[in-house]
């Protein structure tokens, strides 16, 4: 039987005669559709060898239109999905994150927290198991979220980032730098074996950075949503105060890269 392909034609084992615009074609439809895609799954969708997918796959990436990996591709984001819709993606992932975080934050604590909708879900559980917080954080829901749980609230001042809903910038950078806490609880953009954890800018991987730097212990808190996504930004290596939380284990590939940086992974 044969598979539909873009635009409907039909894929059999007759596409080896396909020009390498129409395989380049499927081949970024597929990696818009999902984070990652295999080479074996693109030699049987395309009915060419191996080496041809490899060969098309590395000139995508010299073209810089999807990310070359061990095995296939991933997609390259240049921006994050809008806040908005991201507390939709896998909840229930981001509310065992933010369980196991409040379990592991003692009361009393002083803790910088960063934006995200992974952040707020372990804000939300602070808010309902904690008191006595000292809170620095540059998202305004997550302070308003923190009111009942902490004695005291830090807006790291800033531009207002309108679509985030948290400050950023120079300034945000220089505030922060006046503070330390006994925890930070951080944000990420992607998670792959290749460049281990991405951003969508440079200011906010900076920014990320310095609140891991800034704490004795830092969390970075990544569901499985982030597995296999690929930022335009690569960020700095982890200090070695800081650990990943996730909710589900990564892909193999992922826990040897790792496993290999020696940075510690906890699931909740």
């Amino acid at each position: 039987m044969a598979k539909l392909g873009i635009f409907g034609q039909a894929v059999t084992n007759e596409t080896s005669t396909m020009l390498p615009s129409q395989r380049h074609a499927i081949i970024l439809d597929e990696v818009s559709r999902q984070p990652a895609v295999s080479i074996r799954s693109l030699t049987e969708r395309l009915g060419v060898s191996r080496e041809t997918v490899r060969k098309d796959i590395e000139l995508l990436a010299q073209e810089n239109k999807l990310n070359q990996v061990r095995g296939g591709a991933t997609n390259i984001r240049t921006k994050e999905p809008p806040m908005a819709s991201r507390p939709l993606t896998n909840p229930k992932g981001k509310e065992r994150i933010g369980s196991y975080v409040a379990r592991m934050i003692p009361d009393g604590a002083s803790v910088i927290i960063d934006n995200g909708s992974t952040t707020r879900a372990a804000a939300q559980a602070l808010a309902h198991s904690h008191q006595n917080l000292t809170v620095f954080t540059i998202d305004l829901t997550i302070a308003s979220i923190l009111i009942p749980a902490a004695t005291e609230i830090t807006i790291l001042g800033g531009r207002l980032d309108i679509s985030e809903n948290c400050t950023m910038g120079l300034d945000t950078l220089d505030h922060l730098r006046r503070y330390h806490a006994e925890y930070s609880l951080v944000g990420v953009g992607g998670l792959t074996a290749q460049a281990l954890f991405t951003d969508f800018s440079l200011e906010a991987a900076n920014l990320r950075h310095l609140m891991m730097q800034q704490a004795h212990r830092s969390l970075v808190l990544a569901d499985r949503s982030k597995f296999g996504v690929v930022g335009q930004v690569a960020m700095k290596p982890l200090p070695t105060n800081a650990s990943l939380v996730v909710d589900e284990m990564p892909p193999k590939e992922i826990m040897a890269a790792l496993t290999s940086a020696e940075i510690e992974v906890g699931q909740a």
